[in-house]
C-alpha cells in the first residue's frame, strides 16, 4: 500500500479531473473493489452516450501509485445506471460509493467526500 491514504490518492486525483475537464459534475467513487485498485466512474455532460460504461485503466505512478480504473458516462447514463439501466462494470456495486461533487471542491483543494445512498 502506498504512503498515501486512498482517501488521499482519490481526492487528489478528484480535484486533477475536476480542473481538467469542466464537464465533470461528480465523480462517483466504487469503494467496493479490489483493496489496491481505484474505481471511479466520472459523470461528465460533456461526454457522447454510450449507453453502456466503457472504462480505462490507467497504471500507478509516482504521482499516484494505485491503478486506477475510470468510465465516463452522461449524467443521463449515470440515472440509468441507478435504475439498473445501464450495468455496472463486473465486480463493481452501489453499495458502498462516495460521489465527489465538484461544487463541494474548494480551490485549495480540499472537498467534502460524503457517502450516500441513492
Amino acid at each position: 500500500m502506498p504512503t498515501q491514504s486512498i482517501n488521499e490518492i482519490v481526492r487528489r486525483m478528484a480535484q486533477e479531473h475536476f480542473d481538467i475537464e469542466e464537464g465533470v459534475e461528480r465523480i462517483v467513487w466504487f469503494k467496493n473493489g479490489a483493496p489496491n485498485e481505484i474505481h471511479l466512474i466520472e459523470v461528465n455532460r460533456n461526454t457522447i452516450p454510450e449507453g453502456m460504461i466503457l472504462t480505462f485503466y490507467h497504471g500507478p505512478t509516482a504521482e499516484y501509485p494505485l491503478p486506477a480504473i475510470v468510465g465516463d458516462i452522461t449524467p443521463e447514463e449515470w440515472e440509468k445506471v441507478k435504475h439498473d439501466l445501464i450495468p455496472l462494470p463486473e465486480g463493481w456495486s452501489l453499495n458502498n460509493i462516495e460521489i465527489i461533487e465538484r461544487e463541494n471542491v474548494f480551490s485549495h483543494g480540499e472537498m467534502s467526500l460524503e457517502t450516500r445512498a441513492i
